[in-house]
């Protein structure tokens, strides 16, 4: 679960303060949670693209949501990690650099980082 993904060795999982060093890099944050759960908070600044909005061409919708997979680092955050695993392994096999907040918001909020109201 916790492994080596294609994108030059990069992990496909990296921890809340990774992300968050990642994001003040420069690195864009989607948040693959449904319409429901993003009404109840979400991190400060991410994207909402739910996991079934990348269906078929994942780098089409980051496109949509004005973001160009090549370019930038994506980081994928969900409730607990699931969803935004899977989305991470799309993008990637997209070409995009993704990698997947483990824990997700959950972890990301018991960590003590910004999270609130949309």
């Amino acid at each position: 679960m916790f492994g080596i993904g294609g994108n030059g060795g990069e992990p496909l999982n990296i921890s809340c303060a990774e992300a968050q060093r990642r994001l003040q890099q420069g690195a864009t944050l989607i948040d693959v949670r449904e319409h429901p759960e993003v009404a109840r908070g979400m991190v400060p600044g991410s994207v909402h693209l739910p996991l079934a909005a990348l269906g078929g061409d994942p780098a089409a919708a980051l496109r949509r949501a004005g973001i160009e997979p090549g370019l930038q680092e994506v980081l994928c955050i969900c409730a607990s990690g699931g969803r935004s695993q899977m989305a991470a392994h799309a993008l990637r096999q997209a070409g995009a650099r993704a990698a997947s907040v483990i824990g997700g918001v959950a972890a990301w909020a018991a960590s003590g980082l910004p999270f609130g109201p949309r």
